[in-house]
């Protein structure tokens, strides 16, 4: 089983974190929406420290993802890819990896600013990273708005280069992320 990126394809360890922060990021953004709507202030600190857990172990695994993306040789793209666009898809890739180490941060820089709890299941709460404040908090929510909608813009983008790889190009791009051994 290849540990590491090279030149030529994925590692096994890269494939199996990229689904697996897939459905975190899911996850968490599904339980963002449905905590939004519910009324019912009981389902919300129920729903809220399973979230809180979520972002934690995304964020763990994020920053291993981003010290690889930053530390491997990048596979080389599937077919006659555009070199613009060589460059923005993997302009993009790094940018989410480091999104999804800053974007925790944020949010419980926000919490601690709004001095709000970050509790997690079974009763544990993650201390404080700042002073509560409303001047801070106002910066800090402003920065996590801007990086969260810059996250989703490449997120989508990422998605789209995706979606064209399988459906336009069809080329085996997408293969090769469920594992399967392409060839260049």
């Amino acid at each position: 089983m290849q540990l590491r990126d090279n030149g030529l394809r994925f590692s096994s360890v890269t494939i199996a974190l990229h689904w697996i922060v897939a459905i975190l990021l899911f996850s968490i953004i599904g339980m963002a929406i449905v905590i939004s709507r519910t009324g019912d202030h009981a389902q919300r600190m129920h729903l809220e420290p399973w979230q809180n857990l979520l972002a934690t172990v995304l964020f763990l695994i994020s920053i291993y993802r981003l010290w690889a993306r930053l530390s491997s040789f990048h596979p080389l793209p599937v077919g006659t890819p555009n070199p613009v666009e060589v460059m923005v898809s993997r302009s993009v890739a790094v940018a989410l990896a480091l999104a999804m180490v800053l974007l925790p941060i944020a949010g419980w820089l926000e919490k601690s600013a709004a001095g709000e709890v970050v509790a997690l299941p079974g009763g544990y709460v993650m201390p404080a990273l700042i002073e509560p404040g409303p001047q801070v908090q106002h910066v800090v929510v402003f920065l996590f708005r801007l990086g969260a909608t810059a996250f989703l813009l490449g997120l989508a983008l990422h998605m789209f280069g995706a979606l064209k790889n399988h459906f336009v190009l069809k080329n085996d791009a997408l293969k090769r992320m469920l594992g399967k051994h392409v060839e260049l």
